[in-house]
């Protein structure tokens, strides 16, 4: 719960603490990984394509689309599973921004492998992808926006860079923010008053809550590149360091800070996506370049939820195996609000 010593850690340090048992998963040269300048550039690339105002707004019209179909669709059938929604709904918007049109059946193997990655089909979608960009490119067809982005660059990557760029950046959004969604509709189901608080559109305070209680990874992996006093200790250079953010539960901090309270955000500055006392996606040279992006998609899609009559079973658990995991499905009943 040390503010000082994260924030510390946070501002100081570029380099991923990453176990090598990660690192092969990711493969050793991933774009990710690399040196503080491969990241510098990976992260300049990210920000082109979720930061810009033109392309965020596009997206975030291709997801309100989206999940304005899949919620009718589940009302239909009378359930949905939150996760899987969103994995489909993730893949299917951003599947166009990367490959530009794409044959179906190439897009359905694309979203299908994506969304069994825990299944162990870590490295098939990579390879899928790879074929798909070269006959394109081979054909002389454009690619999608990201892919114009990414080429569009004087110090241009190599095709083989650029799709191991893209096969990363796809399983890192679709690893985080359907889970933490999923998550945030859990503890909404369990308070009539937090539901009756989102009929009156105050989504922020209770994604602000969700993502105070529950981040999207439990540690934040960091090697210092320097030596860092603790008290009377001293972390060396080169060591693993691992951050929690346990600041979020810090009683002097937090007023009852285990309890989910969505209230204790009003008449605050909602627009900070990271401050001292909260780092739901990090800070420091490697704050999650999607954070906007994760709150306007948590935004609109409980927005379209809460168009409905909806509930979720209390048997419904969720634990934490690194990843957020939902053992027994995300299912909620759901039907439409008369």
């Amino acid at each position: 719960m040390d503010n000082e010593l994260n924030m510390e850690i946070a501002k100081t340090t570029r380099s991923p603490g990453i176990p090598k048992n990660i690192t092969r998963l990711f493969g050793d040269n991933n774009l990710f990984l690399q040196s503080i300048e491969s990241h510098k550039h990976v992260r300049k690339l990210t920000f082109q394509m979720l930061g810009s105002d033109g392309l965020i707004l596009r997206t975030m019209k291709d997801i309100n689309l989206l999940s304005h179909k899949h919620m009718e669709e589940g009302a239909r059938n009378g359930f949905l599973d939150v996760k899987e929604t969103l994995s489909t709904i993730l893949i299917e918007c951003l599947a166009k921004k990367v490959m530009g049109d794409i044959e179906p059946r190439s897009a359905k193997e694309l979203a299908l492998c994506w969304r069994k990655y825990p299944s162990g089909w870590f490295r098939f979608p990579f390879k899928i992808g790879h074929e798909a960009v070269l006959r394109k490119r081979a054909a002389g067809e454009e690619p999608g926006e990201f892919f114009k982005i990414i080429f569009g660059e004087k110090d241009m990557m190599s095709v083989e860079n650029a799709i191991q760029y893209i096969y990363t950046f796809f399983l890192i959004a679709n690893e985080t923010t359907p889970r933490i969604i999923a998550a945030t509709i859990k503890l909404i189901s369990k308070s009539d008053e937090v539901m009756q608080e989102l009929q009156r559109e105050h989504a922020e305070i209770v994604i602000n809550e969700s993502l105070r209680i529950i981040t999207t990874v439990p540690v934040v992996l960091r090697t210092p590149e320097h030596d860092i006093q603790v008290g009377d200790y001293i972390i060396p250079a080169g060591w693993t360091f691992m951050g929690c953010p346990s600041v979020h539960f810090n009683p002097e901090k937090y007023e009852d800070p285990l309890v989910f309270n969505p209230w204790r955000w009003k008449e605050k500055d909602l627009s900070a996506l990271v401050s001292k006392n909260y780092i739901p996606f990090g800070a420091g040279p490697r704050l999650c370049v999607g954070a906007y992006f994760a709150k306007m998609l948590m935004a609109i899609f409980i927005h379209h939820l809460c168009k409905y009559r909806w509930s979720m079973k209390a048997e419904i658990i969720l634990t934490r195996s690194y990843v957020l995991m939902f053992p027994h499905g995300c299912d909620v009943q759901i039907s439409e609000n008369t």
